[in-house]
């Protein structure tokens, strides 16, 4: 950015009156010379502005620091000094862009936040949380700035993360390693889960330590392929759509029961939704004991069970149903009664199949 002066000529009009010709009408001619800054080619800013107008028939030569009375007077025409004023308004061309984009940016970024807050207040599996590690490290850990975490499950009240591996040095680099997949990697996130409340995570994104949540969007990408996408890219590996069909009892009630609590302009949902699942659960369907432990725990009419939620759940981890292991080991965390060696040993006896994260 450099400093500048420029002269700019309004040219000669007859529509103005010289006081020193008696008041009369004559030929006028007005320059004005501007000082401002300059970015490139684009002026930013006049700091200074001088303004010479000379009668073309006496000659009189009016400045900025002569006479304001005739200054005034000769300046009495309203399009002429409305034209002056669109001339000097060209002068802030780099000023007006620059207002406008960042207008344009922080509107944008109002946006963000706002759509970020309201994944944060409604949460859902898979989410992508873009977090700021400068906000609880400081600068201590100066190439070890960005990450991403992933909502692997929700239990009750509980949300569990998964961190990638990985650190980016700007934010830049985190969008476009999700742009390059890099989180498609099978080694990206890591194994163990981190578990956090809905008032923690309101918390930290408040920090700033959360400063962005995406919400993925489900996409075919076949004839029975789909694949969870932002902004195009593919962020996870391409899965099943829909898993080939064959009868297990409870199956299809779980199903409906399901159906039952997305729908939300029937009134009963609930109730319809809790009978089902009961149904799938008795019939020893693990999905439907996981999803009857998890009515259990969000709670039915406003009361939660946590006792038949573990009750379901172990039911379920029996078979050796993974999400609902990992749900019992979140709720186990939250009940001081509950002894976590006591689960693994039931599900070793029972010769179950898992796997700790």
């Amino acid at each position: 950015m450099d400093y500048r002066e420029s002269t700019m000529s309004l040219g000669i009009t007859n529509k103005l009156l010289c006081s020193c010709c008696g008041s009369q009408q004559h030929r006028v001619n007005s320059v004005i010379t501007y000082a401002f800054y300059f970015f490139e080619y684009l002026p930013i800013f006049p700091i200074k502005r001088d303004t010479r107008v000379q009668c073309v028939e006496c000659q009189h030569l009016v400045g900025v620091a002569d006479n304001p009375v005739d200054r005034k007077l000769i300046f009495s025409d309203l399009g002429l000094a409305f034209f002056s004023k669109l001339r000097l308004l060209s002068t802030f061309t780099g000023s007006i862009l620059i207002i406008l984009l960042l207008s344009y940016y922080f509107s944008e970024e109002q946006q963000k936040n706002r759509q970020s807050q309201a994944y944060i207040d409604a949460p859902k599996i898979n989410d992508f949380y873009y977090l700021d590690y400068r906000k609880v490290a400081g600068d201590k850990r100066p190439q070890s700035k960005y990450r991403v975490a992933k909502i692997v499950d929700i239990t009750g009240g509980t949300v569990s993360l998964t961190y990638g591996n990985y650190f980016y040095p700007l934010k830049k680099s985190l969008s476009n390693g999700l742009r390059f997949g890099h989180s498609t990697n099978f080694d990206y996130f890591e194994k163990k889960r981190q578990n956090f409340s809905y008032a923690e995570l309101d918390s930290l994104f408040e920090q700033g330590f959360i400063y962005r949540v995406v919400r993925p969007e489900f996409n075919m990408i076949g004839r029975n392929k789909a694949v969870y996408m932002i902004n195009g890219n593919p962020v996870t590996n391409a899965t099943d759509a829909q898993k080939e069909w064959r009868y297990i009892p409870g199956k299809r009630q779980n199903t409906q029961g399901m159906a039952f609590l997305k729908a939300s302009y029937i009134n009963d949902r609930f109730e319809q939704a809790f009978i089902l699942l009961k149904q799938s659960a008795e019939l020893g369907y693990a999905p439907g004991q996981t999803n009857l432990a998890e009515l259990y725990l969000t709670g039915i009419e406003g009361s939660r069970d946590i006792e038949n939620a573990a009750h379901w759940l172990f039911q379920a981890a029996l078979q050796g149903y993974q999400p609902a292991i990992e749900k019992y080991r979140v709720i186990c965390q939250m009940e001081e009664t509950c002894q976590i060696e006591d689960f693994y040993r039931a599900l070793n006896d029972a010769g179950t199949s898992y796997r700790i994260n």
